[in-house]
């Protein structure tokens, strides 16, 4: 790994790594796709997972509580996902993300449909231990915070949840046939329809969709993920940014976003995502309206 490279990888991604990486984790980080994922050889030893917890932490955006956590979310693909707290000055602080949501949406929106285990740098909190209960079987989920194993059974003994079943649960749920009430040209557009076809409603039957375009032409997506307690929901823009957040585009601009939301919707995110983009960057939030055809 050239050394020169590396340094410029994570300086554009405003990291400051002082542990010796593996190269294999080195060059992924100078990967201009790189996306918050890793996919280990050897799968995911004590020592890698130690080493990714540590790199999490280093995606931490803590401008409120400067309390930095990092997690990992180990696929049953083998693949392992980085998840890192972010907090947004000028919202409402239940506008952050913790960073046991931020891994396991990270994996959600890679595709993957099961977890085999989540690591965390510190003790989950009373709202991720609620939202992680959208998953399904969640209660034999195997929580490893530092070198303590747990499950979310022992963490959350009388949970407060409609248990989801298998194929209806945050991981695998079907999308939705969703389409543009005024059907305009553009890519940006479909996108975030296509993202809000993803999401995971099963309580507002609200879906919606975030794309984050940058200047330099990589498109970020993000969905709505709801929990039954309601307020550990994750919005679509916040999902998107979590995706900017874990990438290799973290620290470029962004020249374009587009939300898509249902237009009979009961709830809907769209003043929440012009207000929260309006402290991050300049560009207006596009808004397209939907109409399901399920």
């Amino acid at each position: 790994m050239d050394q020169e490279r590396f340094n410029s990888a994570q300086a554009a991604m405003g990291l400051s790594l002082d542990a010796e990486l593996s190269p294999d984790l080195s060059e992924a980080l100078c990967s201009p796709q790189f996306s918050g994922c890793f996919e280990p050889a050897d799968g995911p030893e004590p020592a890698l997972v130690h080493a990714l917890i540590a790199l999490a932490k280093e995606f931490s955006v803590a401008p409120i509580s400067g309390f930095q956590v990092g997690a990992l979310a180990v696929a049953r693909s083998g693949r392992c996902y980085l998840g890192a707290n972010m907090e947004f000055t000028g919202v409402p602080l239940h506008a952050s993300l913790h960073a046991e949501q931020s891994a396991v949406i990270n994996a959600w929106m890679h595709g993957e449909q099961a977890i085999d285990s989540l690591h965390v740098s510190e003790l989950p909190c009373g709202l991720c231990r609620q939202f992680l209960l959208e998953i399904y079987d969640a209660a034999k989920l195997p929580i490893i915070v530092k070198t303590a194993a747990t499950t979310l059974a022992e963490l959350m003994p009388q949970p407060f949840i409609n248990r989801r079943p298998k194929g209806q649960s945050l991981l695998d749920s079907p999308p939705r046939n969703l389409v543009n009430i005024h059907p305009e040209p553009g890519n940006h557009i479909q996108r975030a329809i296509n993202a809000a076809s993803r999401s995971y409603t099963p309580y507002s039957q609200s879906p919606e969709g975030f794309i984050i375009e940058t200047i330099n032409g990589h498109h970020l997506a993000g969905r709505v993920a709801e929990s039954i307690a309601l307020n550990p929901s994750v919005p679509a823009a916040i999902a998107a940014l979590n995706q900017m957040n874990l990438s290799a585009q973290r620290k470029v601009s962004i020249s374009r976003c587009t939300h898509a939301r249902l237009a009979t919707a009961l709830t809907q995110s769209y003043a929440f995502s012009e207000s929260l983009m309006r402290g991050i960057c300049s560009t207006p939030v596009e808004s397209v309206l939907m109409e399901s055809v399920d």
